[in-house]
């Protein structure tokens, strides 16, 4: 079978959320006989038509530059962007996009010929191209669509302000949606219109259980660690009020981040004026195949979301048999049984994150309890089920296709 997959943007800093599924799901997947396709904007103006991975190539299509724009205005200090708004962005610019996208992915399911396309949380772009396609019958394929999110406000190009999922709903041609939980199947049935409810189904998302497994020769070098966007919504701005906390409980300890985002220059900042900088060990956007090692190098795990539609991070942490903190709400408190094969804080609360590191660190036998239990209940989430799951999905949709 080839498997399109098909994706609004994926993140120029390095990969992360449905990028790093589609990264491990296309390995299984060619295991199991399937060949993968990704096509998405290009990130930059210059950005290559393509790059070959081991199973999977990614297209870039060009549109009319909305995605490599959008990518220029984020790169932006904050208080530059309101004034190049205007320079870089046109009102008709989703229209034109759309049209230009419509004509190069059409000439792209030509060339491929896939059996089904597999959209991942196209919320504004590839949602109307494919609607555009179908009207204009150039697109006889079934398309299926996971949501990775839960609705964010967004600004559009021509200053209407919205939400990706008022977006999704508006332009909605999808045979199936897949929510990656029960929390983001919930916050959809809200947005769609009740006809469609029957296509909406929960699908948890897999990791690769051979990639992601505890590794005992490797040593410990920090305490604690954060992998992730440096933004507003996973809570990296509690960290240097936490450490603060902890530094006279661990004068020793070591924490390591990666990751990029908007709160990054006011991070950092704040670890030098509460003088915790010296605990910070940074390490900038990582490879996802490095994402294993350090995780099994630390530890604690720390997620504390204050919106999370899932937490893949979450059970990557546990399958290396390392104890997570995070947030009781959203798609964490379908993942963790507290006090169990995890810890589960409040959200927004810098000493409860601090007492719970606490409480890991200074309880070396409840440390590996959890992290015994944790690594067990990991085990569900096998990537190689979640291929099998998906596969029979999409063959239930051709056949029906052929009727």
């Amino acid at each position: 079978m080839k498997i399109l997959h098909l994706c609004d943007s994926l993140n120029p800093a390095g990969l992360g959320g449905y990028e790093s599924i589609i990264h491990y799901l296309s390995g299984t997947m060619a295991e199991l006989g399937h060949k993968s396709f990704v096509i998405t904007q290009s990130p930059y103006r210059q950005s290559p038509e393509s790059i070959k991975h081991p199973h999977y190539t990614i297209y870039y299509l060009g549109g009319n530059h909305l995605e490599a724009r959008k990518w220029e205005f984020y790169a932006l200090p904050e208080e530059e962007r309101a004034e190049a708004a205007g320079e870089l962005f046109n009102p008709s610019d989703i229209a034109e996009n759309v049209d230009t996208l419509a004509e190069q992915l059409a000439g792209l399911i030509e060339e491929i010929q896939p059996d089904i396309i597999h959209a991942h949380s196209t919320y504004i772009i590839f949602n109307r191209v494919i609607k555009k396609l179908r009207l204009s019958a150039q697109l006889e394929i079934p398309v299926i669509v996971t949501i990775h999110g839960l609705p964010k406000s967004i600004i559009l190009p021509d200053g209407r302000e919205s939400t990706d999922y008022d977006e999704f709903a508006s332009n909605f041609d999808f045979g199936l949606v897949l929510a990656v939980s029960e929390n983001v199947a919930e916050a959809l049935r809200k947005y769609l219109k009740s006809e469609v409810h029957d296509r909406i189904r929960v699908v948890y998302s897999g990791i690769d259980l051979s990639a992601f497994r505890p590794l005992p020769d490797v040593e410990k070098q920090w305490d604690v660690a954060f992998m992730g966007r440096l933004e507003t919504m996973k809570a990296v701005d509690l960290f240097p009020e936490m450490l603060s906390i902890l530094r006279p409980r661990f004068p020793r300890l070591k924490m390591m981040m990666t990751g990029e985002g908007s709160l990054k220059s006011w991070l950092f900042k704040e670890f030098e004026e509460r003088n915790v900088s010296s605990m910070i060990e940074y390490k900038g956007v990582v490879e996802t195949d490095d994402v294993p090692l350090l995780l099994n190098k630390s530890r604690i795990f720390l997620y504390p979301s204050r919106q999370e539609p899932f937490g893949l991070s979450i059970i990557e942490a546990m399958a290396c048999g390392v104890p997570v903190i995070t947030t009781n709400v959203f798609g964490p408190g379908e993942i963790i049984r507290p006090d169990y094969d995890g810890i589960a804080v409040s959200p927004d609360d810098a000493n409860a994150l601090a007492d719970a590191v606490d409480s890991l660190l200074s309880d070396r036998e409840l440390r590996e309890k959890i992290a015994k239990t944790a690594l067990k209940s990991a085990q569900k989430y096998d990537i190689r089920d979640y291929a099998k799951q998906l596969l029979t999905i999409y063959q239930d949709l051709i056949e029906k296709q052929k009727k």
